[in-house]
């Protein structure tokens, strides 16, 4: 949010009551002029800290542009490239490729190891599913990661489901690679969103939160693809009935979704 929408931080600014760096906190902070208020109780490190939530919040409201771009070099010799990734799903890429490189390796020579350990992660070898390591305050409204960056409850709920997530010392459950695979033949290896029928970037979602003791059993669990997992713990929908592709899906009003019925005219 730009200064200008924000008066009193401005004046302030202007007076020499504030640094710059404090206005430029303050200037994205809801509650500003309480904020103003009590500046000199707060830090300018806590107040950076509150910003960089906000401003996480409001990314998560929308499409914060995620991507993934490849290119060559000149020569042709080498593939680079450069991506963006929410927080969560970055500490899932780091803590992943981090996993497969060799113990023992110099810091001078992270950057290659971990190059090479990105290519065997690609070629399909696997170890133990990365734990995502969270912390939440009690007063808080969103979930910080050790790797850096904020998430709100709701995506940290969502990484409980399907990934190794610790608060504190609890560590989340992880679906064992058995049970994943009845998921999968029981939900036809797709989204059980109706209609969805995504079949790539599935997630395993507990119907019944961990969070509320939901086990982790195959009568609890479904399969969801990135965007429809993101539904229900984003945007709280919720799912009813028995586990499976037939499961019914309520909106955040309490309505039962029901897809819409396409009739096809023959004008022959």
């Amino acid at each position: 949010m730009a200064l200008k929408e924000r008066p009193e931080v401005l004046e302030a600014l202007c007076a020499g009551e504030i640094s710059v760096d404090q206005g430029r906190a303050l200037a994205v902070l809801d509650n500003a002029e309480v904020w103003l208020e009590n500046l000199a109780f707060v830090s300018i490190t806590e107040l950076e800290r509150e910003a960089r939530k906000t401003i996480a919040r409001e990314l998560e409201r929308r499409d914060d542009g995620v991507y993934l771009r490849t290119f060559h070099t000149n020569d042709e010799r080498y593939l680079r490239g450069e991506f963006q990734l929410h927080p969560e799903d970055g500490a899932a890429v780091i803590n992943a490729i981090d996993a497969l490189v060799p113990s023992g390796v110099r810091l001078r020579n992270y950057d290659h190891a971990a190059a090479r350990a990105l290519v065997a992660l690609a070629k399909g070898e696997r170890c133990e599913p990365p734990t995502v390591v969270v912390s939440v305050e009690a007063t808080d409204d969103v979930a910080s990661l050790t790797s850096g960056g904020f998430v709100s409850p709701e995506t940290a709920a969502r990484l409980a489901c399907d990934s190794r997530m610790q608060v504190g010392e609890r560590t989340s459950r992880t679906i064992p690679q058995n049970l994943r695979r009845a998921v999968e033949v029981r939900d036809h290896g797709a989204c059980v969103f109706p209609e969805c029928g995504m079949t790539a970037y599935l997630e395993v979602h507990h119907i019944v939160p961990v969070a509320q003791n939901g086990p982790t059993v195959l009568s609890n669990l479904v399969l969801l693809c990135w965007n429809h997992h993101n539904l229900v713990h984003e945007h709280r929908w919720s799912l009813v009935g028995e586990a499976g592709p037939h499961i019914r899906w309520v909106r955040p009003d309490g309505t039962i979704f029901e897809p819409r019925v396409r009739v096809t005219l023959d004008t022959s």
